[in-house]
């Protein structure tokens, strides 16, 4: 019982001293150091096409950051849900793309539309291909090749066995795929982008 009270007592002395002593506080000012700062204000447009037939897992957003730098966002649904709104989409793996790059992408989509009826044998066959990826995902693996891990892909095929499109957000196991089945599902997303540009 000795025992348990001397121990009872010590450790209550001890919080009693502690509570009285100054505590040392450890600071190591970097304020001569450079640091970086950067604000950013996004103003997001969800671009709907009254004319479209056709409905996405994806959303097409106008952008502009600072109201100075104008931009087109891809960014896939969230759920795998139909996008209606902006709440709908997953702007953490979305992918931006400036005007120069959208306006090569609707080429892209346009010369895909277009070669969706085309008849193919056996022999012959056409694919359009449009990646994105930042500029840290291109690695320079020699003198004359370059591995690009797209965080954004589009392909189209058309062969004997028939037409697709397919558009591709991610990489790795953070990957949403959707397909294009129809020439019209093209044509929409082309008309979509458009539409985002000019906002």
């Amino acid at each position: 019982m000795k025992n348990i009270l001397s121990v009872i007592f010590s450790i209550a002395l001890a919080i009693l001293l502690q509570g009285c002593v100054t505590q040392p506080i450890f600071y190591h000012s970097e304020a001569s150091l450079p640091y970086f700062h950067r604000s950013t204000k996004t103003v997001f447009q969800l671009i709907k096409d009254d004319n479209a037939t056709n409905t996405f897992q994806f959303g097409v957003i106008a952008a502009k950051d600072n109201d100075t730098l104008s931009y087109v966002v891809l960014a896939p649904s969230k759920q795998t849900q139909l996008v209606n709104d902006l709440t709908d989409v997953n702007l953490n793996y979305a992918i931006p793309l400036l005007p120069s790059q959208v306006k090569e992408f609707i080429k892209i989509l346009n010369s895909s539309a277009e070669k969706w009826d085309t008849k193919y044998d056996t022999k012959d066959g056409i694919s359009y291909e449009f990646m994105v990826s930042p500029e840290n995902r291109i690695i320079q693996q020699s003198e004359n090749v370059a591995t690009w891990y797209s965080t954004f892909k589009f392909y189209f095929q058309n062969n004997d066995d028939g037409p697709l499109g397919t558009v591709l957000f991610g990489e790795g196991l953070l990957q949403y795929f959707y397909r294009l089945e129809k020439s019209s599902a093209i044509r929409d997303l082309s008309s979509m982008l458009s539409l985002a540009i000019k906002k």
